[in-house]
């Protein structure tokens, strides 16, 4: 009796173990469409489009994925590779493996694992690709983008040498480059809702093929009817406090914030890939 209870015992220690190594590694860092991070164990997606995660044992979140923008399990959402980047801005989801190699199509569910409502099967990601469903283990998966993702990055001062006699930005320091082939950029500043920013915007931007086709911070004599702010001008500078809706800055030196979170800023046009120039922000808080 005495020798089946401590093999009985060694069975649950191997238990406990297997579990402990299960929760380190279906650690991931969940990145926000307003910039915030989240650190904890995914447990789920359920099939109406909710993340479950794990920060603590007493805290669970529960989080829509489509205020979702990347689930990092390697990297912490930090650093990521312009090439990756620059293919997880289109509509589809982009799934990377431990292999190398990527998918794109969708996140259809997560599920098994600890935490999850079928917790004695083994965690599995279910990615739809070209009409097929195919399932990874978490151990296969380091990232996933969830469409359009939202941080580009900044690049370099050759960006506004792209199209011949462009007005150049002033840049100083704290400056946050905005290119006209970029869409939201991640100024990294928090703001709160009614806080006044002033803005000092040069730089100017091309929205087309055509040379003429051209606008400073206030924006072309045209409109854009499929861009981010249609009812503003095209070309003009926008922004964007978290996932709220889009608002106009343009020449204005002074602008009230509509939310709290971060602020984002974008150049507003419908299509960006013929795009070129930048303009160069300067931002202060309170008014001008």
């Amino acid at each position: 009796m005495m020798q089946r209870r401590f093999l009985s015992l060694a069975a649950v220690w191997v238990v406990i173990g297997s579990i402990a190594a299960g929760q380190a590694e279906d650690r991931a860092t969940v990145q926000m469409r307003d910039g915030a991070k989240i650190e904890g164990r995914i447990e789920e997606l359920t099939a109406n489009g909710e993340l479950f995660v794990r920060v603590s044992q007493n805290d669970q979140r529960r989080i829509p994925l489509s205020s979702v923008a990347l689930i990092d399990h390697v990297g912490g959402a930090s650093g990521l590779p312009s090439t990756e980047v620059s293919e997880a801005t289109g509509s589809q989801h982009l799934l990377l493996l431990s292999n190398g190699s990527s998918l794109k199509g969708q996140l259809v569910a997560i599920r098994g694992g600890q935490g999850s409502a079928n917790g004695d099967q083994p965690r599995a990601y279910v990615f739809r690709s070209g009409g097929r469903d195919e399932t990874f283990s978490q151990q296969q998966v380091s990232r996933i983008y969830l469409g359009a993702y939202p941080f580009a990055a900044q690049p370099g001062p050759a960006a506004a040498a792209a199209a011949p006699g462009l007005e150049a930005g002033a840049i100083g320091a704290g400056a946050i480059r905005v290119p006209a082939t970029a869409g939201w950029v991640n100024t990294g500043l928090r703001v709160r809702r009614s806080e006044y920013l002033s803005f000092n915007t040069t730089g100017e931007v091309q929205l087309s093929d055509n040379p003429a086709d051209r606008a400073h911070s206030a924006g072309a004599t045209r409109q854009a009817p499929g861009s981010m702010l249609p009812s503003v001008s095209a070309g003009a500078l926008i922004g964007r406090v978290g996932n709220s809706q889009p608002f106009g800055i343009g020449n204005q030196t002074s602008v009230p914030m509509p939310a709290d979170g971060v602020l984002f800023l974008a150049v507003n046009d419908d299509e960006r890939s013929d795009n070129a120039g930048e303009f160069i922000v300067q931002i202060a808080r309170g008014r001008r």
